[in-house]
């Protein structure tokens, strides 16, 4: 039978209507949800793991990357790339840098230095129901640096390549062990002010480089400047960065300089020259 109590037949329509309402509302918290469930507890460990060791890729190719006096053999680049590369900080995260192979040096040809990067990822959680949190993963990804000394974009050409099996065994027990740079002995600046006492007032700069050269190694540069009552002389090794300024006054003990910028000794800057006294320059 049909009803015929007044405002039956508006009242199911209503009903309908509040009903369909309340099924989106349903359906929207159950996306608001899955949103938080996805985006607002964190990230998967594995995309952070494989990131992470691209950056640190990224970091040794900058860091090896340089212009040099003279081109360096492989083994030392890749001893450089492995001995202290930049690693994101994070205390979750564990990693580990091997050098694989190397080949040639950084002159036209560029030095080929292979680097095997493993990360490992820990999980990690704030304990609350939808807070951040972030799954264990780990990666391990294998790079390929071209360095070239005298290229000026700061960055070594870097590629991903294949990893060979069991990559991080085998940089672990081939570690590169260049010979070491030629450099200046310890005593250099006992030997230098001794020379220069040694010369008589008034002495020339050919005198002190004459004293100087016979007292050191035959890679060692010197050289020496007479400017007013100071003769001032420099022994350095540009390979390796070493300078010694000695400053030697007429009448007086000679001394040594040092307050010059380190940066003033790469190449292409002044270098290990009686200038960084005589003529000093202001880097900053």
């Amino acid at each position: 039978m049909t009803s015929d109590r007044p405002g039956a037949h508006g009242v199911r329509p209503v009903l309908k209507v509040l009903g369909g309402l309340a099924l989106v509302v349903v359906l929207a918290l159950a996306a608001v949800v899955v949103w938080a469930v996805v985006t607002v507890t964190g990230r998967s460990g594995g995309g952070l793991a494989d990131e992470l060791a691209e950056r640190v890729a990224i970091g040794i190719a900058d860091d090896v990357e340089g212009s040099y006096a003279e081109p360096l053999d492989a083994e030392r680049l890749a001893q450089q790339a492995v001995a202290d590369p930049r690693l994101p900080s994070d205390p979750a995260v564990d990693y580990d840098v091997v050098a694989l192979a190397w080949e040639g040096d950084s002159g036209e040809d560029g030095a080929i230095v292979d680097v095997a990067i493993h990360v490992d990822v820990a999980s990690w959680s704030d304990g609350a129901m939808f807070g951040e949190r972030r799954d264990a993963s780990s990666a391990t990804q294998c790079w390929r640096l071209v360095v070239r000394a005298h290229e000026h974009d700061d960055v070594a050409d870097h590629e991903q390549i294949d990893c060979p099996p069991g990559a991080l065994a085998a940089g672990a027990t081939a570690r590169p062990s260049p010979t070491p740079l030629p450099s200046l002995g310890p005593d250099a600046e006992q030997v230098v002010l001794g020379v220069l006492d040694a010369l008589p007032d008034g002495a020339t700069a050919d005198d002190a480089e004459t004293a100087l050269a016979a007292a050191f190694d035959e890679f060692v540069d010197v050289r020496a400047e007479r400017e007013g009552a100071e003769l001032v002389a420099t022994v350095g090794v540009l390979r390796s960065r070493d300078c010694v300024v000695g400053v030697r006054p007429d009448g007086e003990a000679a001394w040594r300089f040092s307050d010059f910028d380190r940066i003033l000794l790469e190449p292409g800057e002044l270098g290990c020259a009686p200038g960084l006294y005589l003529r000093p320059v202001v880097t900053h």
